[in-house]
């Protein structure tokens, strides 16, 4: 049998343990109490010793302290680490928990990792951490780390905790067996009593940690967050058998300072993009869905619903769904709706919502500035949707004559208009022909299927006969709430300086020309923290300049998440766009996350571009001086960034993976400063494309009409694009990166395209056909096609310092490049190293 071994410290602390003011946790009758540590003492470098004699090793020891019943991990500086572990104890399969506190926030930056440590030995460790970024999102990750090269096994967000400042919450892991290596994992608020794990993963890999070996607490402060305290307490560690230190202490292998790099995945033939949506349709206790948010580096989107706490002005004005219609708008006698009160209020009027369900449709008229937003900590929602009731069966159907609603279903920005009939201008999907139909019904949370005919009907289907005014049910609906679209629009922004926060927005019955559930129709609007979602077709329109869209969820909208025209000076940051088009249009001439046409001074920041049936991103038709940075394009059906008619764009530093369209795609677009991305995956990872479409063709669309004609910055050539330090692979088409004039007019040269510094994979050498595609202008009808690297700059000189990879990934499944692979970076332009933050040069999208 193998003992733990403690200084003669610990078998006093034994005897006189009844006297001690330690009341330990009980323990599981199957498990043996390794350490339990209440950090009951004071000391001011280290941790002392705990009250049956455990002394830690801390690192460094100035770094570490305890007093008033908490342990203080305090980084020193941006990117810093801080340990402490037991000393003399050698553990195999064991349970880990302790209490974090955070006293503050982190104030930016990608946040705060705090971790507990399991089987550490000179070969490596298992680690399992929590993340937590400036809104207090929560991101739950184990890993392994072998001689300092960390490997995610799994991870998850855990959107039911938000982590407050100075609220303790929970981290527990525990860890079994040595062929197959067990790993569970959750984070909880104090006093839950959680029955499941949120985490669980196995690792059978030949690198995999089998032997005993030590366990300990880690903090990392991430290099782009502000240095910060952490405080942990109570710390718990017990197996289920007997164990003994090693005859030899383990050496301490060095911990690394990035947080993270999962493991290496095998090289996908073809993007991988869920054929269903992974979100789960029933919102929990009335609240929006947990979006599914992985891949992504950042933790892009809405506050939870309810948790927002904007200050509440003097001279607000009060509402309360369900008050009395004699309400005079203070807190003791709110008004009833909020549009009464934005008829009441003056310009410059804050209005506060207290928590409940607003069903409305809301104008803010032009000439008035009016400030909506929740009461702090309340949940307020603006929802399209009615109970229908009084339903009667009728030959294997239900229907209901409740049903007055006769909704637009034109298929155009334009009311009454057929749909398109050339390509590319064809909005329905024939596979979907009930697309446009704004209506929308869902059985207990989960949405229907609308059908053109009554003969059509099934379980799961819905069919709305207008000219009787009934609406019919291809499902029971007895014993469950049946919820309809009966609204179609939320909120119209006309007055300039509209500011909406802290609220949610739902089940909108949005006919496609309306342009949007919410509407952006006057200049210097404010959207913060608001989710909006199931929408029939666009979440959020912006036709206004100077908007600013921060910390907003677009999710499952039928058409589109965010579409913006005219909107100069657009400012998007910590946008969500995730499974958009959820009524699948075609992709052309509009659909996906975000589309931006006509508008100058753009930039997006910060942001996810997820699993949505389009492109993520489509800047389209003269679109001006955009800057793209810090954003994930992620899984999306059409291509990850489409750049296409516009010119100037700074697309730097973004994660763009398993796109099923191109990763990026440039269309007739110049001056682009391609850097330091990460671009997996699509059927083209880089294409970039002149067709025969002419700036000074006025019959062409996508012109725009507030500039001159023809548009001297606007030359819609593929002219000048700078690719640097990027990492390029995966492609599941002919090419990797591939640059063609199909206009035959055009060099590279003559465009004044270069490429240098970068990383460019293939997964064979015949997959994809052609390493690279590039131009040959007039000389000849064809491109250039270069089956090999060699044969590539010999001819065309580019990519001089760059690596090619050939049979074998780049990355691994995160984005992040694998031991081994790298390229000569290439010094960062001014702008670049601007917008980087550094002037290091470096390979790839960076990571926290």
């Amino acid at each position: 049998m193998r003992k733990r071994t403690l200084p003669l410290i610990a078998s006093l602390s034994a005897l006189l343990l009844p006297f001690a003011v330690v009341t330990p946790a009980a323990a599981d009758t199957t498990d043996e109490v390794l350490v339990q540590d209440s950090m009951d003492r004071t000391v001011s470098a280290g941790l002392g010793a705990s009250a049956d004699g455990v002394t830690y090793d801390a690192s460094p020891a100035t770094a570490v302290s305890v007093a008033n019943g908490s342990a203080k991990l305090n980084a020193a500086a941006p990117g810093a680490t801080v340990t402490a572990r037991p000393v003399g104890l050698s553990v195999g399969d064991s349970t880990q928990s302790t209490e974090f506190t955070l006293p503050a926030l982190p104030k930016s930056g990608s946040g705060v990792y705090m971790s507990l440590q399991s089987r550490l030995t000179a070969d490596g460790f298992y680690q399992t951490q929590v993340r937590v970024d400036p809104k207090g999102v929560v991101l739950l990750e184990t890993l392994r780390v072998n001689a300092g090269v960390q490997t995610s096994l799994g991870y998850s967000w855990v959107p039911e905790l938000r982590v407050k400042a100075g609220v303790p919450f929970v981290l527990e892991t525990r860890l079994a067996g040595t062929d197959k290596v067990t790993i569970d994992a959750r984070v909880t608020a104090v006093g839950a009593k959680p029955t499941t794990w949120k985490l669980s993963v196995a690792d059978r890999s030949t690198k995999r940690l089998a032997a005993d070996g030590r366990t300990g607490v880690r903090l990392y402060v991430s290099r782009s967050t502000p240095a910060l305290p952490v405080l942990f307490d109570d710390l718990r560690v017990t197996s289920p058998e007997e164990v003994a230190p090693p005859t030899t202490p383990p050496t301490t292998p060095t911990v690394p300072t990035t947080p993270t790099v999962p493991t290496t995945p095998t090289v996908p033939t073809t993007p991988t993009v869920p054929t269903t949506p992974t979100t789960p349709t029933t919102p929990p206790a009335g609240g929006a869905p947990a979006w599914n948010v992985t891949g992504a580096r950042t933790s892009a989107g809405s506050a939870l619903v309810g948790t927002t706490s904007y200050a509440v002005p003097s001279g607000a004005l009060f509402v309360s769904a369900g008050a009395a219609t004699t309400g005079t708008g203070t807190s003791a006698a709110p008004f009833a709706t909020v549009q009464s009160a934005v008829d009441r209020a003056a310009s410059g009027s804050t209005l506060v919502l207290r928590a409940g369900t607003y069903h409305e449709s809301v104008v803010i008229p032009a000439g008035k500035k009016i400030t909506i937003q929740s009461y702090p900590g309340e949940a307020v929602w603006f929802d399209g949707a009615s109970t229908l009731k009084n339903w009667q069966a009728s030959g294997g159907s239900w229907f209901s004559p409740d049903w007055k609603y006769d909704f637009d279903s034109t298929p155009s920005f334009t009311k009454g208009e057929a749909d398109g009939t050339a390509a590319g201008w064809r909005w329905l999907n024939a596979e979907h022909p009930m697309a446009a139909h704004p209506e929308q019904v869902w059985i207990d949370g989960v949405p229907q299927v609308e059908v053109s005919t009554l003969a059509g009907l099934k379980a799961g289907t819905f069919f709305t006969d207008v000219a009787n005014d009934r609406l019919y049910l291809g499902s029971d609906p007895a014993g469950h709430s049946v919820q309809t679209s009966t609204l179609t629009k939320a909120l119209s922004l006309r007055g300039e300086g509209a500011v909406v926060r802290g609220i949610g927005i739902r089940n909108y019955a949005t006919s496609v020309w309306m342009m949007g559930a919410v509407t952006v129709e006057a200049p210097k609007a404010t959207i913060e923290n608001v989710v909006i979602y199931d929408t029939a077709s666009t979440g959020l329109f912006v036709g206004a300049s100077n908007a600013t869209v921060r910390d907003v969820t677009l999710a499952r909208n039928g058409l589109m998440g965010l579409g913006a025209n005219y909107a100069d000076a657009l400012v998007i940051d910590d946008l969500l766009a995730v499974e958009n088009n959820a009524e699948h249009f075609n992709t052309s001439p509009v659909s996906g996350g975000v589309k931006i046409a006509k508008s100058r001074g753009v930039t997006v920041t910060d942001s996810a571009l997820l699993r949505n049936d389009g492109p993520g991103l489509w800047l389209d038709q003269s679109v001006y001086d955009v800057r793209i940075t810090g954003s994930d394009f992620i899984e999306n059906k059409g291509a990850g960034a489409f750049l296409e008619l516009s010119q100037k764009i700074d697309f730097v530093n973004n994660l763009v993976l398993r796109n099923v369209g191109n990763g990026v795609k440039i269309n007739n677009t110049g001056g682009v400063n391609l850097w330091n991305n990460t671009i997996i995956g699509g059927d083209r990872a880089v294409n970039i494309v002149q067709d025969s479409r002419s700036s000074t063709d006025a019959s062409v669309p996508g012109h725009n009409a507030r500039r001159p004609f023809p548009d001297s910055t606007m030359p819609w050539l593929i002219r000048d694009i700078s690719i640097g330090n990027n990492v390029i692979g995966e492609s599941a088409g002919n090419c990797t990166v591939c640059v063609e004039d199909y206009t035959h007019r055009f060099t590279p040269a003559e465009l004044n395209i270069g490429s240098d510094g970068n990383v460019i994979q293939r997964n064979s050498a015949s997959a994809p056909s052609w390493f690279v595609i590039w131009s040959r202008g007039t000389a000849n009808v064809n491109p250039y096609v270069f089956t090999t690297w060699d044969a590539y700059r010999t001819t065309t000189g580019q990519d001089v310092n760059s690596t090619a990879v050939e049979g074998r990934p780049a990355t691994d499944a995160s984005g992040r490049l694998v031991a081994g692979v790298t390229a000569s970076a290439r010094s960062l332009p001014a702008l670049v190293a601007t917008i980087l933050g550094s002037a290091t040069p470096t390979i790839g999208a960076r990571f926290p």
